[in-house]
Formats: structure tokens, C-alpha cells, sequence
């Protein structure tokens, strides 16, 4: 009779049991550990964050300072070996960079005060040379007359009484901070022109590890001698950008040339954010001074032209392809410092792309040296 092909189920090991939950255990430990990393790491970014914005009285003039004190120091030490005291190329530097500032906001603010107060007037203009668009905007007429219905009416014209001391604290109450910022700013970049080396030594030596202390110097280092390089770089840039821009103004006929340089090379220190600016204005600017649509476009099509051949390969070629930052991440960071801390916000960002991309270089060679 045959016997029955009988399989018996292996036998387990004694413990096995045990060594499996285990490791269950572990791993369930492990995620744990892991979400509460990411959330201690999410809350310290969202208090910084909001540190950062709460006080950005303070940290964007210091910044600012930073900024600048990179780009202007290499000319002050060039003055030095001229034998000029350090303290006077300092201060003869920082003067000069102040006044070309105040010059060019000088000559950017009787032109855009003008537009401010004939902003209706603009308007009118405006909306009668876009006749293609006169459908589309009619609705906001609409909208007007449905909330001037609902609300009753204009409201009867009645008697306004300025106080002259309720004036006065406004302006006093608008210009203290502006003032205070920009007394801060200054003073900050003249005291990080001369006391640079000494502050990145004393930020070092916060580090208790020899390595540690020599990293941190690299770093710093390293990114103001970036920040410098690629402003450098952006000077000369822009001032040729200004030249084409006065050469296409007085080419096309947009009125006072020297305004549209000032402005295009003021503005091509922001990437995407001031070349979008300079193509909308050169628009708007058009549509009032041309008869016809087809006249407005002509500028801003070859602004659009020029920048994008400027940013894309001029730049890039200059600067080298080993320094050339990703055009994703540099939107994104002036998007979000733009969105914190304003114009100056969308200014630094791209100081702060640098000086993140040098960090992030040296962190991950320490890391790979330490482990190694």
C-alpha cells in the first residue's frame, strides 16, 4: 500500500518570533524618530521665518549692508595700495556708492511722482488706445454703477479740515523708520568694510572643532567673494543693457533716453522680476506716446529680445557656466523674499541663493570627510 506523500511545515526556530517583531519594532521605531526630526525641523523653520519677517527692520538694512559692503570692499582695498588710509577708503567708498544711489533715485522719483498723480488721466488714456479691450473693461464701469446704487449714491460733498498736526505726526510717524533703516544700513556696511576679517574670526571661533572653525571660514569667505564676483559682473552688464536702452529709446522715440537707461539698469539687478517691469512700463509708456497699438509693441518686443539674450548667454558666458545658479531656484527665491521682505527682498535673493549654494557645498564635503 503506498504511503500517503505527507509534507510536515517547517519547524520554526526557537526566537524567531521574537527576532521578527523585533525588528518590526525597530522600524516602527525608526519612523517615528524620523517624523519627529521633520517636525522639529518644520517648527524651527516656521519660527525663523516668522522671526524674519517680524523683525525685517532690522535684519534687510543689515543684510543690505552685507550686500554691499561685499560688492564695494575689493574697491576699497584697491584704493588702499594707493597708500590711502583704510578708514578713509572706506568711508570715501561707501560716500560715493551712497550719492550714485540717491542720484539714480533722484532721477526715478520726479518721473514716477508725475504718473502717480495723473494716474486717472493715464488711465483714460490708456483705456481709449486699447480699443480692442474696450468690451472687457466696460464691466468695470458696471461694477462701479451697481456699488454706487447699492451704497446710495456719491456721498454730498462736505467741508474737509486738515489738521496740521495730524500731518505733521504722519510724516514724522512714516519717515523715522526709513531714516532709522537707512542709518542702520549705512553704518553697518562701513563697520563690515573695516571689521570684516574680525567678525568672520569671531563667527568661527563659535565653533569648538578645529575643522569645524576652518569650514565656517571657507564659507564665509567664499560667499562674499561670490556675491562680490557676480555683482561685479552684473555692473558691467547693466551698464551696457543702459546704454542699449538709451540707444533704443532715442531709435524709437519713447521720451527722455536717460530715464529708460537709469531704469533698465536698476532694474536688471532683480532677475525675471525687474526685466518684467522694464517690458510693462516701456508698454505703458508706449501706449501714450504712439497713436497706434503696433507702435507700443515695438519696444518691449526688443526688450524682451535683448534681456532674454543677456540673461540666457551673455551673463552665463561671463560669469561661467561653474558659477551660473538654477534659474528654478532663483525665481522661487525672489517669489518668497520679495514676498517677506519687499523690492529689497527680491534684491538679496539672489545674495542668498549664493551664499545657501556655497553652505550646502561645504556641509556636504565635511559631512563625506567626517563619515569617510
Amino acid at each position: 500500500m503506498p504511503r500517503p506523500n505527507l509534507k510536515l511545515a517547517p519547524r520554526s526556530k526557537p526566537g524567531a518570533t521574537h527576532l521578527d517583531s523585533g525588528a518590526a519594532s525597530s522600524a516602527s521605531l525608526d519612523g517615528w524618530v524620523w517624523a519627529e526630526r521633520i517636525s522639529v525641523v518644520g517648527l524651527f523653520i516656521l519660527a525663523a521665518g516668522y522671526a524674519l519677517f517680524v523683525v525685517q527692520d532690522l535684519f534687510v538694512p543689515v543684510v543690505t549692508a552685507w550686500v554691499m559692503g561685499a560688492i564695494l570692499r575689493p574697491i576699497a582695498e584697491s584704493t588702499e595700495r594707493f597708500g590711502v588710509p583704510k578708514g578713509l577708503a572706506v568711508i570715501a567708498t561707501a560716500t560715493v556708492a551712497l550719492l550714485t544711489l540717491l542720484a539714480i533715485v533722484g532721477l526715478l522719483s520726479t518721473p514716477l511722482a508725475y504718473w502717480i498723480s495723473h494716474t486717472q488721466e493715464l488711465a483714460v488714456l490708456i483705456k481709449g488706445k486699447l480699443q480692442l479691450l474696450n468690451q472687457p473693461l466696460a464691466i468695470f464701469d458696471e461694477i462701479t454703477h451697481a456699488l454706487s446704487g447699492v451704497s446710495g449714491g456719491p456721498a454730498s460733498a462736505s467741508p474737509v479740515h486738515y489738521d496740521t498736526s495730524t500731518i505733521i505726526n504722519g510724516i514724522v510717524s512714516t519717515l523715522t523708520p526709513v531714516i532709522t533703516q537707512f542709518v542702520l544700513f549705512f553704518f553697518a556696511m562701513i563697520f563690515w568694510m573695516l571689521y570684516a576679517n574680525k567678525v568672520k574670526d569671531g563667527i568661527a571661533r563659535l565653533f569648538s572643532d578645529e575643522r569645524a572653525r576652518q569650514v565656517a571660514r571657507k564659507v564665509l569667505n567664499e560667499a562674499e567673494n561670490k556675491v562680490s564676483q557676480y555683482f561685479g559682473t552684473l555692473v558691467v552688464v547693466n551698464l551696457c543693457l543702459a546704454g542699449v536702452a538709451m540707444g533704443l529709446a532715442s531709435a524709437v522715440g519713447l521720451p527722455n533716453p536717460l530715464l529708460w537707461a537709469v531704469l533698465a539698469g536698476t532694474l536688471n539687478f532683480i532677475p525675471y522680476l525687474g526685466p518684467a517691469v522694464m517690458v510693462a512700463t516701456l508698454f505703458l509708456i508706449g501706449l501714450l506716446t504712439f497713436p497706434t497699438l503696433k507702435g507700443a509693441f515695438v519696444a518691449p518686443l526688443i526688450w524682451i529680445f535683448v534681456t532674454t539674450l543677456e540673461g540666457q548667454f551673455i551673463t552665463p558666458t561671463i560669469i561661467g557656466h561653474r558659477h551660473t545658479l538654477n534659474p528654478f531656484l532663483v525665481f522661487l527665491s525672489i517669489a518668497f523674499w520679495a514676498w517677506m521682505w519687499g523690492p529689497l527682498g527680491a534684491f538679496l535673493a539672489v545674495p542668498m541663493v549664493i551664499s545657501a549654494v556655497v553652505l550646502k557645498r561645504h556641509l556636504s564635503s565635511y559631512s563625506a570627510v567626517s563619515t569617510s
